[in-house]
């Protein structure tokens, strides 16, 4: 379910960084809840820092989503001592525009949110919005994806039009994961591999595929992507980063290069994959 991402700086030293994203929902009940530490960073114009506003969008047919607080009452604010409101999206499904707003020191993991269905007849994904100072906005020819982690301890978690995906804090490592490209020529273009803990060395995937293993317990220790050989009329560069548990940062590696930690032995917590289309950079 792809997302709209529109990013602006907000003018003054003062002002908080907004970054504001589209998501679309299927007919359900919804938890929308700030995940992992969220440091405060100050405030601006009376608002602490970073905060979270979730607002329904005016549905063209029928009703649109309703949010509420954990109190049950009319709430769509996110921070502070409120870290969840509930969303219920209507009959035919809907949509909500979450607005993040940021302080301006980059430093530490990004903001996410976590969106949980909660009346589903079996256990759904959650899927993960992240928002992140450190990432480079707008760059021209970037194609928009989303990425699948299956996280110890978590399960599968779904992050939409990501920055940095993962670091949801100290062990929850990445055994496996699954890239796909929101663009036609590019997900029939790319490929990548994994490490694992246990010595296993994947082959190249296509997009799409899980990349490791799955309730095993066994950390991916390194990753790569790349595009394939002899795909006509793609060409794509890709740029890709590691986070991992020992507090390392690898890369940014490209197109093909193995993106590993300094340390051995040291688990994957997060990456970060850029793709871009070589053609719309000229």
């Amino acid at each position: 379910m792809p997302e709209q991402d529109a990013e602006a700086a907000a003018a003054g030293s003062a002002a908080p960084a907004v970054v504001a994203r589209l998501v679309n929902l299927d007919t359900g009940l919804f938890a929308f809840s700030l995940t992992g530490a969220t440091p405060w960073h100050g405030s601006a114009a009376g608002l602490e820092l970073p905060a979270v506003h979730i607002s329904a969008v005016d549905a063209a047919k029928g009703a649109a989503v309703e949010i509420t607080s954990t109190a049950g009452q009319l709430g769509a604010w996110l921070g502070g001592r409120s870290d969840t409101v509930f969303v219920r999206s209507p009959a035919g499904g809907g949509a909500a525009l979450i607005t993040a707003y940021l302080g301006r020191d980059p430093s530490g993991p990004p903001l996410a949110l976590a969106i949980r269905r909660l009346d589903a007849p079996k256990e759904v994904p959650i899927r993960t919005v992240s928002f992140d100072l450190q990432r480079e906005p707008g760059r021209a020819g970037e194609v928009s994806l989303e990425i699948v982690l299956h996280i110890r301890g978590r399960g599968d978690v779904y992050f939409l039009e990501p920055g940095w995906v993962g670091r949801i804090g100290p062990g929850a490592w990445v055994e496996a994961f699954t890239i796909l490209p929101l663009n036609e020529l590019a997900a029939a273009a790319i490929e990548y591999k994994g490490l694992s803990a246990s010595g296993v060395e994947t082959a190249w995937l296509p997009s799409g595929s899980m990349c490791g293993t799955s309730g095993k317990n066994i950390p991916l220790l390194g990753f790569a992507v790349r595009q394939k050989a002899g795909v006509a009329g793609a060409r794509f560069d890709c740029e890709y980063s590691g986070y991992f548990q020992s507090g390392a940062v690898s890369g940014p590696a490209r197109n093909g290069a193995p993106c590993r930690s300094p340390a051995s032995n040291d688990p994957l917590e997060g990456l970060q994959v850029q793709i871009v289309n070589r053609s719309a950079k000229q």
